[in-house]
């Protein structure tokens, strides 16, 4: 058993303790009558780690001020989950960390508010939505920002219906959570941009000051245990399947054989940095696309999101854009403006790709191969006269085989996306959201 790791006096026991926490999903929140989350996963392991008699169900739900103030005035009160700052630093006894948690200004995107420093949220005069003596609250207030322009919500999903109806100009509060309660609320996460990072720090069980700290050591003692054996990695979702295909220049094997491409290094980069695993897959598209839709944990990218497909998956993105073009080989006479213009021509596609798909809609007969890469070849064999594909994918695909396309026209501008099985848990989904989120409004700082 664990706890014979643990040097510490057996009369000792975490049953001693009063446990606390709030609504802060995915971290910590409440669903029906039931304590979910990732501190709670975890806190549950601690409790099974040392052999303690306790579960969720002795864990007490309160509003953040509430719980903040109990855990600082009564002794053997743990507070979660907690930022760990140096103004709190003295105030409590830590254990942890649990995950880190980077607190964000939220705008929404249509907003056009571009801010480079706190000095531009002051000199804006915007409204800001905050959670009283949340740490995103405590960053604007050590900041110098006014008074007039702080606008405390209930709860966080009170601040994002703020946010949302215009009642302010951004949101104070910590980017995973944001995201997944824009998912929980059925609004879109594009909808929205983290606009300035006021705070990075780890998320931590907080202690009372006058607790027992051979209480604290042996919480510390379990979670490392844990740590070590890879259990936290598994409660914030475990490792999920990447699907992809050859879709240059998005996801495509390089010449030893690793997948690569604008796609799969913007994943490969926001997974890291939301401590979370994938294992990436090359499989032709028609079966990247089908085990997503029908295996539990598993992705596909890049992914075209359309209304068909809408509700078949869990979306995380955008990741990139596609211009869906018609090509025609250089040295043809074939002219066309309009897909109207292709319905006695021979148009190349492949299986399950939304390009081709929306073309066949529009009543155009489509020939579809297995893989984009055969279309390259059709062309030059003069089996199809067109080609309706991504321009950035032909254009990449053309170099490679050395062949001259002319482009027709251009005839939609859309996302791509990676796109989950509902089954992958909401805390893997809303983590990867904020980090692609953050990777994008980092590029678009100047």
């Amino acid at each position: 058993m664990m706890l014979a790791l643990l040097p510490l006096s057996a009369a000792v026991a975490l049953e001693e303790l009063t446990f606390i926490t709030e609504e802060y999903p995915p971290y910590n929140y409440r669903q029906g009558d039931r304590l979910e989350g990732i501190s709670i996963e975890l806190l549950e392991r601690i409790f099974a780690e040392t052999g303690t008699a306790m579960s969720r169900e002795d864990v007490l739900f309160y509003p953040w001020a509430r719980g903040y103030d109990t855990a600082l005035s009564e002794p053997g009160t743990v507070l979660f989950s907690t930022t760990r700052t140096e103004q709190r630093e003295e105030l409590f006894q830590w254990v942890g960390p649990i995950a880190t948690d980077r607190v964000t200004l939220i705008a929404r995107r249509d907003s056009g508010i571009q801010l480079n420093d706190i000095e531009d949220v002051i000199a804006g005069d915007y409204r800001i939505a905050v959670i009283r003596e949340d740490i995103g609250a405590q960053r604007l207030q050590e900041a110098g920002v006014p008074e007039t322009q702080i606008h405390a919500a209930i709860s966080g999903a009170s601040a994002l219906r703020m946010l949302e109806r215009g009642r302010v100009d951004l949101w104070a509060y910590g980017e995973d959570v944001a995201f997944w309660l824009m998912n929980e609320e059925g609004l879109p996460t594009t909808d929205y941009t983290p606009a300035l990072t006021i705070s990075e720090s780890d998320l931590y069980y907080a202690l009372n000051p006058d607790t027992d700290p051979e209480l604290v050591a042996k919480m510390q003692a379990a979670l490392n245990n844990l740590r070590e054996g890879g259990v936290l990695s598994e409660i914030l979702g475990g490792t999920i399947a990447f699907n992809t295909e050859e879709y240059p220049p998005y996801n495509y094997l390089d010449e030893q054989g690793k997948i690569i491409g604008s796609s799969t290094e913007l994943l490969r980069t926001a997974l890291n940095a939301a401590e979370l695993e994938a294992d990436f897959r090359l499989l032709p598209w028609a079966r990247a696309y089908t085990e997503a839709q029908l295996r539990e944990r598993h992705c596909v990218y890049s992914t075209t999101r359309t209304p068909e497909r809408e509700s078949l998956f869990t979306w995380i993105g955008p990741l990139t854009s596609s211009t869906w073009t018609a090509f025609a080989l250089e040295n043809t006479h074939i002219t066309a403006d309009t897909l109207t213009d292709l319905s006695e021509l021979r148009v190349g596609s492949f299986r399950e790709d939304a390009v081709g798909q929306y073309v066949a809609s529009q009543g155009i007969p489509i020939v579809v191969t297995s893989a984009e890469r055969e279309n390259v070849t059709r062309l030059q064999a003069g089996l199809i006269d067109v080609w309706v594909t991504g321009a950035q994918a032909a254009e990449y695909l053309a170099a490679e085989a050395d062949l001259l396309l002319r482009p027709l026209f251009t005839f939609n501008e859309v996302d791509l996306y990676l796109a989950c099985h509902p089954s992958v848990p909401d805390q893997f989904v809303s983590r990867l959201q904020a980090a692609i989120d953050r990777i994008h409004a980092e590029a678009e700082v100047p």
